[in-house]
């Protein structure tokens, strides 16, 4: 494992405990469930809708990282090295 894919498991772990918390606050203040399907399925729902998130935004921090290490080799270590 390459210190660029432990930075990626750091920062999917990070942004996926962020919009967990996010989502769950959304879903326990905007529903009100009377009986125990409601809470059953409610709860289903919000873990499904968790899911779906995390794989997008595990899908964008990864871009972003790849981005970020491009620029630095191609732009700040290339100029580096011919100073």
């Amino acid at each position: 494992m390459t210190k660029t894919d432990v930075a990626k498991q750091i920062v999917t772990f990070v942004v996926n405990v962020g919009t967990s918390k996010i989502i769950h606050g959304i879903v326990s203040n905007n529903t009100n469930p009377e009986r125990m399907t409601d809470h059953i399925s409610i709860a289903v729902g919000s873990i499904v809708l968790g899911s779906m998130v995390a794989d997008a935004t595990r899908k964008f921090t990864d871009a972003k990282i790849d981005e970020l290490i491009t620029f630095w080799q191609t732009k700040v270590k290339t100029q580096k090295e011919t100073v």
